[in-house]
């Protein structure tokens, strides 16, 4: 009887060893996404076939879902839809000015079938998911963003560099840091 259990519970240490992630394999994994999520940054702007990425890469499909699925949580699908999504962040607070729809564009998320409206209404669905805001309001926060910035660079410049506010620093004082104080 004592013998039964004892190949019983060595049987679910290594069943439980079988199922937990080798170190290594948990490195692979890691690589495996780095090389993925590195040709999503080469590639996003373009249509994006995971089939073809796959062959591409030399990493079979398999490796790369499971890969995703135990290291990110997600499919690759949603890492590549992440992934757009935060460079239209990037893109439209860098450059408001620019329209909404030709970022959806240069960051490979607009259909092909109807990339007009139905692009434009199915990616600010899939960013509001993702960050919790509207795609133009977003817009507009980055636009009043960027004016506030120019407007505050444009008085720093139009005031004389020997004018010194109340408070701050004298000119001498700012040049010098902790390790240039004169002894």
């Amino acid at each position: 009887m004592l013998r039964i259990q004892t190949e019983g519970r060595k049987e679910a240490q290594l069943l439980h060893l079988a199922h937990s992630p080798h170190p290594l394999e948990t490195f692979e994994q890691h690589r495996v996404v780095l090389a993925v999520i590195h040709y999503f940054s080469e590639q996003y702007h373009k249509p994006i076939a995971i089939p073809e990425m796959s062959r591409l890469l030399g990493i079979s499909l398999l490796h790369i879902e499971t890969a995703f699925d135990l290291y990110k949580g997600k499919t690759v699908n949603q890492a590549l839809l992440e992934y757009r999504l935060n460079r239209l962040c990037d893109l439209i607070g860098r450059d408001p000015s620019q329209e909404i729809g030709e970022q959806i564009r240069c960051c490979g998320l607009s259909s092909e079938i109807s990339p007009g409206l139905d692009s434009f209404t199915e990616t600010n669905d899939r960013f509001i998911a993702c960050f919790g805001i509207d795609l133009i309001a977003y817009h507009q926060q980055c636009f009043l963003a960027k004016a506030a910035r120019l407007q505050i660079q444009a008085k720093t410049t139009s005031i004389d560099g020997d004018d010194e506010y109340v408070g701050s620093p004298s000119q001498s004082n700012r040049l010098l840091t902790r390790f240039h104080n004169p002894a």
